[in-house]
């Protein structure tokens, strides 16, 4: 047992002699994290009149105009008179077609968040307050067709 014991204590003082001086494992990477933080740690001073970020020309190069100003075109008037096809075409672009439903075998399109069939009148308000009435004339599977008065579109659904 004495035996034993006196050679676990000389491998042990042998462990120690030969054990190596600890390494330092992120050694690596110390300076690495030093160099990502230091900017944020030590930033750089801003300058004392800072750049206009709403510029558009930058200082050294001219800005060109042009040699005749652009037309004046006139507004458009309340009172101008649209044809059914351009009555129309301003109602067609107002309307959000968002899908098609098939509900009890009929064919329904959902337009500004509501459903309409063949026959229904889709109200299309304008922004002085007037009401147009699109018609839905036929819905096939990836296009409907409009109408307004004698006036007919086909749009494609989405």
């Amino acid at each position: 047992m004495k035996n034993l014991a006196v050679i676990f204590f000389f491998s042990l003082a042998a462990a120690v002699l030969t054990a190596e001086a600890p390494v330092d494992r992120f050694a690596g990477l110390k300076p690495k994290i030093e160099e990502l933080l230091n900017p944020r740690l030590n930033p750089t001073p801003l300058p004392a009149k800072p750049a206009n970020p709403f510029q558009f020309s930058q200082p050294g190069i001219e800005r060109l105009t042009p040699s005749d100003p652009l037309p004046v075109v006139p507004l458009p008037t309340q009172n101008v008179q649209m044809d059914d096809n351009q009555i129309l075409a301003y109602s067609v672009a107002r309307l959000r077609i968002s899908g098609q439903v098939l509900r009890n075998g009929v064919t329904m399109l959902l337009i500004n968040s509501a459903t309409y069939r063949e026959g229904d009148l889709v109200p299309v308000r304008t922004t002085n307050d007037t009401v147009y009435y699109v018609r839905i004339v036929q819905i096939r599977d990836n296009e409907v067709v409009l109408g307004y008065n004698e006036a007919l579109v086909n749009v494609r659904l989405p």
